[in-house]
């Protein structure tokens, strides 16, 4: 049979373990919804789509509007 103070003490280290547990857990939870905002703004694509879509319709060839 184990002692009181030992059952009390592996207890103490429970609740400890479980509540930092659960500090993780919420700061991971708000990093992710940070990234989610982050992707779902409008224009968050950055400088580099622009460059891209830019040089795509400057591209040599077809003039916009002629057939």
């Amino acid at each position: 049979m184990t002692h009181p103070t030992t059952t009390q003490a592996l207890g103490q280290a429970r609740l400890t373990e479980l509540r930092h547990q659960a500090q993780r857990d919420a700061l991971a939870r708000t990093a992710r919804q940070a990234r989610r905002a982050r992707r779902q703004q409008p224009g968050g694509h950055g400088p580099g789509l622009l460059v891209a879509v830019t040089r795509w319709a400057r591209r040599p060839g077809t003039v916009p509007g002629s057939l």
